[in-house]
């Protein structure tokens, strides 16, 4: 119907054409007389033709063989159902133009882009409800294959001088650190005159009772087994012989211990050159020293380290401070500088508890009584050479422990050791002095120097640097004069070393770090 009626418009237009083509070319003499009727009559239809609204595109795009669709100019549906426009319908609307309205040229049966005129519909798009499905039930659980956890990582640890009570008393304690896989007990040489008299053997067959992990190894001097008992060690500890008593003075100690301890570390560099190694045989402020300069001499020295210990001091002002000030022990933490033991120790009672200062008289009676501890102990106990094993062993045992703890990367403690000197950090006449330190797997990583003291702390600490000058001194002629290895020699042989001069120690280890 709509087809019929375009198509009579469309004549009528054109009829009013070819009418005023002829009318206009009889007039071309006369043009300005010729009659203005035709033209409105174009006009008029052509107003007609653009009044009427035509909903249909009479044109595709492109060219093609097929039949193609055209798109209409509608405007979207609205869903009855979502009340929104259905989106996917129809594309960008165009701008309404002439042609959309106006079709020039309609041949019947089509249009002058060769499409037919074809309605478009669209089926009407319906807006799905979206349905939840229910959750399926859970399929039973597989049980997994029990495995085997791999191998927890642990150090092994070997003691020298556990013949002792102080030895049997730390193998005890350091049995059930779950961080040690294996502890070896090394009976010392000189054993006629200790205080224990109970077979090393008969220790180690007891201590295998306790439920741990740990392997505990007995190894004796009278079958050379020194070295076998050092092989692999992740950990050295170096403990006192029985038959030294700490009212000797230091020279003599000095002299009974330093063979031992100078092949025990020929030993070390031979079987475990790259072993932590703590120092507890007294005097510690001169053994460290002299191992540093036998394992220098094999070529395996490694001040990260060594390290003496000054557990005992620290426990034993620690406890002191914590009761003067009617505090627990856990909360009081007192360092200790310079030496290990006698006039060269000196504890930072400064430093106790935070904000808190004691008098210059009270602190200077607390480190008099920490000087003196191990002398007054052995005293009270009447004829016992060494009275405070238990006490001792409980400090080295935590040492040994925050040190395995530190060489497995689980922790990086804090601790006071007597250690080789920056000379970046501390200007002092000694090369080796006691300060705090941080240790991680690959041994000491950084020494923290002196921290801030008060002016009594700062007068007892120049004291005791010169005194330490002097034992170390005492320390280089030692070794200058007995130079040669000791695996042969008993602690009273002495006299029979071959003497050589040697040079000072003039280079420092933290060079190489």
């Amino acid at each position: 119907m709509h087809s019929s009626k375009v198509l009579t418009l469309a004549k009528e237009i054109w009829d009013n054409i070819l009418c005023s083509s002829q009318i206009l070319g009889n007039n071309a003499v006369n043009s300005k007389k010729y009659s203005k009727q035709p033209r409105d009559n174009i006009f008029s239809s052509s107003r007609i033709l653009v009044n009427s609204t035509i909903n249909y595109r009479g044109y595709a795009k492109k060219q093609s063989n097929e039949c193609r669709k055209a798109c209409a100019d509608m405007p979207p549906s609205v869903d009855s159902v979502c009340g929104e426009p259905c989106e996917g319908k129809f594309k960008k609307l165009k701008k309404q133009g002439i042609l959309h309205k106006i079709k020039l040229k309609i041949v019947e049966g089509g249009t002058n882009f060769g499409t037919p005129f074809r309605r478009v519909q669209f089926k009407e798009k319906e807006c799905k409800e979206v349905v939840v499905p229910e959750p399926k039930a859970l399929v039973d659980p597989v049980p997994k294959p029990t495995t085997l956890s791999p191998p927890r990582p642990a150090v092994q640890v070997t003691v020298l001088g556990a013949d002792t009570s102080l030895g049997q008393y730390v193998a005890l304690l350091l049995k059930q650190c779950p961080c040690i896989k294996k502890l070896r007990l090394y009976e010392a040489k000189d054993t006629s005159r200790s205080e224990c008299n109970r077979d090393l053997c008969q220790v180690v067959h007891d201590l295998q009772h306790i439920d741990t992990n740990c392997l505990v190894e007995a190894f004796s001097c009278a079958s050379c087994e020194l070295q076998r008992c050092l092989q692999n060690s992740d950990i050295v500890l170096l403990l006192d012989s029985g038959s030294v008593s700490m009212d000797m003075p230091i020279e003599n100690r000095f002299n009974f211990q330093a063979p031992i301890v100078k092949a025990y570390a020929d030993a070390i560099a031979k079987e475990c050159p790259n072993a932590f190694i703590i120092v507890c045989t007294t005097p510690i402020e001169c053994m460290v020293p002299l191992i540093a300069e036998t394992l220098k001499e094999t070529g395996w020295y490694n001040p990260r380290k060594l390290l003496g210990s000054l557990a005992v001091p620290e426990m034993r002002a620690s406890t002191l401070a914590a009761r003067a000030l009617c505090l627990e022990p856990y909360y009081v933490h007192v360092p200790c500088v310079c030496g290990t033991e006698g006039p060269t120790l000196v504890p930072l009672f400064s430093k106790a508890l935070q904000y808190f200062d004691f008098s210059e008289h009270n602190a200077e009676m607390l480190t008099q009584t920490i000087r003196s501890a191990a002398s007054a102990v052995a005293r009270a106990d009447g004829n016992c050479i060494r009275a405070a094993e238990l006490s001792e062993a409980h400090a080295v045992a935590g040492l040994v422990t925050k040190v395995a703890w530190a060489l497995l990367c689980k922790d990086v403690p804090r601790v006071s050791g007597f250690v080789e000197t920056d000379p970046a950090q501390v200007v002092s006449p000694a090369r080796f002095i006691a300060n705090a330190v941080e240790i991680t797997g690959s041994g000491i990583i950084k020494s923290l120097g002196l921290p801030k003291m008060s002016d009594l702390e700062v007068r007892q600490v120049d004291d005791a640097l010169n005194k330490l000058y002097f034992t170390q001194n005492m320390v280089n002629d030692w070794y200058c004069k007995y130079c040669s290895s000791t695996e042969k020699l008993d602690a009273f042989q002495t006299k029979f070393f071959n003497s050589r001069a040697r040079q000072r120690f003039e280079d420092c280890a933290y060079a190489a770090i």
